[in-house]
């Protein structure tokens, strides 16, 4: 079971690592283009798997991905962007912005 699990959860980062190559290349605007679709790309992943407690902790997986790969991305353009940027604080705000942004409900 934990296989499939497994299979759900590198299929689901490809995915998301695709669409994040997507929205850097097209310049995806965040609150209305690319969180949206992140979530639904998440939730179509995690609704395909049966076991409810496999689904949470899929979700949870993939959301905390995708949020890496946010901060990843939120640093490299810091980077481009100042001389010596404070990481520590980038990465912060990254997070703070992720979480911000993906919690918000639809209208």
């Amino acid at each position: 079971q934990s296989g499939k699990m497994e299979q759900f959860l590198k299929i689901g980062k490809s995915i998301i690592r695709k669409f994040f190559d997507y929205y850097e290349e097209y310049h995806l605007d965040n609150e209305t283009e690319f969180f949206p679709v992140l979530k639904l790309i998440i939730s179509g992943i995690t609704d395909a798997c049966q076991d409810n407690k496999q689904k949470n902790i899929i979700k949870k997986q993939l959301k905390i991905y995708a949020r890496e790969l946010y901060c990843q991305l939120w640093i490299q353009h810091a980077k481009e962007d100042e001389v010596s940027p404070d990481i520590e604080y980038e990465k912060k705000e990254a997070i703070k912005e992720f979480n911000r942004i993906y919690g918000k409900k639809r209208k």
